[in-house]
């Protein structure tokens, strides 16, 4: 079992949580039934499948695929990495598999789970949230402007 020091450690290497202090660090790795672990081929999340999180890369890498796993590799990420954003704020169905590559370990963040989290950092993760998805349509709209 990961202890509660290396989960801190982990979150302070990690972009997403760069805006949270020590105290909001410490709290999010007492969630302890949050971070996962992976094995190597694991699959983390199943192409269709409908639930509502989201995920940080905390240590490893994951690739992510189109149909069965493996058949498409579309991405590899590696650790500081959020996948699953675009299903759980949408409440759609997930668009590709998420594997292991490799040991890894994982903070899944439910949007179920957030609103019972302290205000602050229920505050700091839907602010990072809205950021990557700020990012992720700025890079859409310049790759379709490459295109018209």
């Amino acid at each position: 079992m990961i202890e509660k020091e290396q989960i801190v450690g982990l979150l302070d290497k990690i972009p997403f949580f760069a805006k949270f202090d020590p105290q909001e660090k410490k709290y999010l790795a007492d969630l302890k039934t949050q971070i996962l672990r992976y094995r190597p081929s694991d699959i983390i999340i199943e192409e269709g499948a409908i639930d509502k999180a989201f995920f940080v890369v905390l240590k490893g890498s994951v690739f992510i695929s189109k149909r069965k796993p493996h058949d498409v590799v579309i991405a590899k990420l590696k650790a500081g990495s959020v996948f699953g954003e675009i299903a759980c704020v949408g409440r759609r169905a997930r668009t590709t598999y998420v594997i292991a590559d490799g040991d890894v370990i994982t903070l899944k963040i439910d949007w179920n789970q957030i609103d019972k989290l302290e205000p602050l950092v229920q505050s700091k993760i839907k602010d990072q949230l809205i950021g990557i998805l700020a990012d992720r349509l700025n890079i859409m709209n310049d790759q379709v402007k490459r295109f018209a």
